[in-house]
């Protein structure tokens, strides 16, 4: 996905914006006030309302993508796999709270089916590939294998999820990065074999 510099910024405003207002106050004139242009003006980067959080999600996805294509490129072990990818939602949260405000807001994907599938996608795409750093951690004998991997997806993912709502209500009030990195330990030393 090939954004332009204005359009990220139009992204970032949105985002802003659903985050802190609610996804039914991202209108034309509230994101055209914000970013300081013409609402005539976000109709050259973006169709509609919908186009613009369609790219959000993709733009999510990308980040997503990257994270894993490092993963791969660097030959990590399952275990590390996990770790790493798990840290990098850390780092990209803390970095980017609105983003974390709005991915798991529930109010902007419940009552939409485009906004869901898409979402749902996401999800299953994170699921697949952490259950086969799970399935292939277990085949080497790192990670107990009387452990569903799903049940082990759930509780790594559910973690976090929780993790980052629970700073993002405190207003930041812990370091999220850290307590983050606590946490995967924590559940790795709990599902790893004994050596």
């Amino acid at each position: 996905m090939e954004l332009t510099e204005r359009q990220k910024d139009i992204i970032m405003a949105g985002i802003a914006i659903i985050a802190n207002q609610g996804y039914e106050k991202l209108t034309t004139k509230n994101l055209a006030t914000k970013i300081g242009v013409t609402e005539a003006a976000l109709y050259r980067h973006f169709k509609s309302k919908r186009d613009l959080v369609t790219t959000l999600l993709g733009y999510f996805e990308e980040l997503s993508n990257k994270v894993l294509q490092e993963i791969r490129e660097k030959d990590y072990s399952p275990l590390e796999s996990i770790r790493h990818f798990v840290e990098d939602r850390y780092i990209l949260f803390s970095e980017h709270p609105n983003l974390a405000k709005v991915m798991f807001s529930e109010e902007l994907f419940k009552n939409d089916p485009t906004f869901k599938g898409q979402y749902q996608c996401i999800m299953h795409k994170h699921k697949q590939v952490m259950e086969n750093y799970i399935i292939q951690a277990q085949q080497e004998g790192k990670i107990r294998s009387d452990l569903s991997p799903t049940q082990l997806f759930r509780i790594i993912v559910g973690s976090m999820r929780f993790t980052v709502t629970q700073w993002n209500l405190s207003d930041g009030a812990f370091d999220l990065k850290k307590e983050g990195s606590e946490l995967i330990e924590t559940i790795i030393k709990l599902i790893e074999t004994k050596q």
